[in-house]
């Protein structure tokens, strides 16, 4: 009787071990597969809060970076635009002491179709637009910073107007962390490039009219032009400095938190592999209990 009972409680005992060690192979084999600690944060209560915080910090954080790398891809199409409008400007100058310099109208009026074209490169550059949105047109950048197109005109007087702008007087802005912002870009109606405009197309009018006044205040505007874009340049190598800093900041953040994550939901493969194996033997060793349990015979029992 007592064989019976010790036996019934071998064989309980033995399907409870292989039961758990089924369960433990399922949850191993998941870990082995995924390199996940668990299947759903209900099976780690103790890390499901920190777990989940940590999470929402990290989203946060990579839309943070994304504005931040959003922000330096249209700086560096903004500082592009300014470098192709200062070699156009060097072309221009030159154009214009050429022109300044002849004395003959006939002379003078060959180079009108290069300013003409030089003035056509700069609307075209002065409209240009990264992602869909106007560079130059400040906040409001679905509107384009200017309308129409270049023309002949004689120099409007000092200081140039910028009455042409159609953009806004707001620089672009994105949060690049909690309660923080960051300005970015030059806008449309800064002196040089009204300079720069009034220059190229008083040039375009005194070289057509053959008009000296024209040409030389062509060449006064084209030089504070001229300067007013090394300065703009500098402004904008400036912001993407600050760019950088921001984005190496967010992205050191970025990784403190990944490995933050990690330790929490992450497993160890080869710990997990080794328990595997203990899990996989514990099981096969119950099973092959059983299995000795199921072949007893009545006789067995009688002895």
């Amino acid at each position: 009787m007592v064989s019976r009972i010790a036996t019934n409680y071998q064989n309980q005992s033995t399907l409870r071990n292989l039961q758990l060690a089924n369960q433990g192979l399922s949850l191993t084999s998941y870990q082995i597969t995924t390199g996940l600690k668990a299947q759903t944060l209900s099976d780690i209560p103790s890390q499901a809060y920190q777990l989940l915080s940590l999470r929402d910090v990290q989203s946060k954080t990579q839309t943070y970076l994304d504005n931040v790398s959003s922000a330096q891809n249209q700086l560096n199409a903004v500082e592009s635009t300014l470098q192709q409008m200062t070699d156009l400007l060097s072309d221009a100058i030159s154009t214009a002491t050429l022109g300044r310099n002849e004395n003959s109208a006939d002379t003078r009026a060959t180079l009108v179709p290069k300013v003409q074209s030089l003035a056509d490169s700069f609307y075209t550059l002065f409209k240009s637009q990264y992602n869909g949105t106007y560079l130059f047109s400040g906040s409001d950048s679905a509107t384009s910073p200017i309308n129409g197109s270049a023309s002949a005109a004689a120099y409007p007087g000092t200081p140039v107007p910028t009455t042409w702008y159609q953009g806004d007087d707001t620089l672009h802005a994105v949060v690049t962390g909690p309660g923080t912002t960051l300005s970015y870009g030059v806008l449309g109606n800064d002196a040089a490039f009204a300079d720069l405009k009034a220059g190229i197309e008083s040039l375009w009018y005194g070289l057509q009219n053959n008009n000296e006044t024209e040409m030389d205040n062509s060449i006064a505007a084209l030089n504070a032009a001229k300067d007013g874009l090394s300065g703009l340049l500098g402004e904008v190598g400036g912001q993407l400095n600050t760019v950088q800093l921001v984005q190496q900041r967010q992205t050191t953040q970025q990784q403190f938190l990944t490995n933050q994550v990690d330790d929490l939901e992450k497993v160890d493969v080869s710990q997990a592999i080794t328990q595997f194996s203990q899990q996989q033997a514990t099981m096969q060793a119950s099973m092959a209990i059983i299995s000795k349990v199921d072949q007893l015979s009545l006789l067995d029992y009688l002895r």
